[in-house]
């Protein structure tokens, strides 16, 4: 039974040091990876080439845009 106790203490002191050991080089290889992504973006693009309207060559929808509105300047508002 004493066996037993010590193979789970020993269990136990494993999982939390590989745990703890997992979690330091993991977030160490996280924070170096992103440094090294910000440093390449900063330095090789601006903000302009970084950001893309995908709106700016859309064709016009309006169907009534070229048509000549023979009303819109007949009426006028008399309290302007």
């Amino acid at each position: 039974m004493e066996n037993i106790k010590v193979t789970l203490v020993i269990s136990v002191v494993l999982i939390i040091a590989a745990a703890i050991g997992g979690y330091y080089y993991g977030s160490g290889v996280g924070y170096n990876k992103g440094i090294e992504i910000e440093k390449a973006v900063t330095t090789t693009t601006t903000v302009e080439e970084v950001v893309v309207n995908p709106l700016e060559d859309l064709p016009s929808t309006n169907p009534f845009e070229e048509i000549v509105n023979p009303f819109e300047e007949a009426y006028t508002n008399p309290f302007e």
